[in-house]
């Protein structure tokens, strides 16, 4: 449910050579009056990329991203208290907006982190993975300059792409420590921000606002055709119950039967889905929330350690103690 907003904005960033070179860009310019912005939005930006791998578009759009100047979920940031309850509204209402990514938060000692993983496709390019990350944190660290009158800059940002080769402009948005081929997209800053307050905070506004956000995505839910997604948002928000068949069916008021004829129709499996989903996980608890090794395999619906540990050498290649020592020395 992506409010015109955002694909107008990325349209406006795109540069002006690439409008004019693109046959693909310029034939949508041409005709976009009788089509769906919101529906080409990821092609124009798999576009912008195959043009020029080495874009700086995450950043350029990003610089226009705070809450004041957006709308849909943005207007629930801004109403919220502070800028602890308006995380705490991206949990309740960002599933609403049928992104390629998910959010993780987590408050530690004095430090917040917000993390971002992509479990909705099989593989996802090292592009868009920048393109979204840099969006997200560039959105963020705005938000929270504006309310803070400029006095913010993050702890650190870890990012699970290569280093582009416009890094210089980074220092500008994250601060100096700043990391590529992490492991998991992170971002850390310290927990006193959160008690800041917002000029902007409306009770009322804030309720009506998530309520709007959650009823318009009840009225699409059984309409939207992205069966995937709409399986893996169940799994990531109500795991490990959801690992199981039978709970994920009910979850989507549907038989197992029924369940079973809709990844049979999309060409996917309930086990493909799942090993998606707890692989991404994966790095989201060993990594962001340093849990031991023994809980996320339970977290993560596996019966023994040696079946996580199994599983885990599959998808990662490495044994778990392998992984987490290859993160921390990162």
């Amino acid at each position: 449910m992506l409010d015109d907003i955002y694909p107008r904005l990325f349209l406006e960033v795109i540069p002006s050579n690439l409008k004019k070179s693109s046959p693909y860009i310029k034939s949508f310019l041409n005709r976009r009056g009788n089509e769906s912005l919101s529906s080409n939005y990821g092609e124009l930006i798999h576009e912008v990329y195959k043009q020029d791998p080495n874009s700086n578009i995450g950043l350029e759009f990003g610089k226009h991203l705070w809450p004041a100047a957006l709308c849909d979920i943005s207007r629930v940031l801004l109403t919220a208290d502070n800028i602890s309850s308006a995380f705490d509204t991206v949990r309740s209402v960002q599933h609403t907006h049928k992104a390629s990514y998910f959010p993780f938060m987590l408050q530690k000692s004095d430090v917040y982190s917000l993390s971002l993983i992509f479990p909705f496709k099989s593989i996802v390019s090292p592009t868009q993975r920048r393109f979204c990350t840099e969006a997200v944190y560039s959105f963020m660290v705005n938000s929270i300059k504006t309310i803070t009158n400029n006095e913010f800059t993050p702890i650190r940002a870890c990012f699970d792409f290569p280093e582009p080769t416009y890094k210089g402009e980074y220092s500008a948005i994250f601060g100096d420590n700043i990391s590529f081929d992490a492991p998991l997209n992170l971002i850390e800053f310290d927990e006193r921000y959160l008690n800041v307050c917002l000029s902007t905070h409306n009770p009322m506004l804030n309720q009506l606002y998530q309520n709007k956000c959650i009823d318009e995505w009840q009225k699409t839910e059984r309409s939207y055709d992205n069966f995937e997604h709409t399986v893996i948002t169940r799994m990531m928000k109500n795991h490990p119950e959801t690992f199981d068949c039978g709970t994920l069916a009910g979850a989507m008021n549907l038989s197992i039967r029924g369940l079973q004829k809709k990844f049979t129709k999309n060409e996917t499996s309930f086990s493909e889905l799942a090993t998606r989903v707890r692989k991404e996980l994966t790095k989201v608890y060993l990594i962001q929330e340093q849990r031991s090794i023994d809980w996320t395999a339970e977290k993560l619906g596996f019966k023994s350690r040696s079946g996580f540990s199994r599983f885990f050498k599959i998808e990662f290649n490495l044994t778990p103690t392998e992984f987490i020592n290859m993160s921390n020395a990162a």
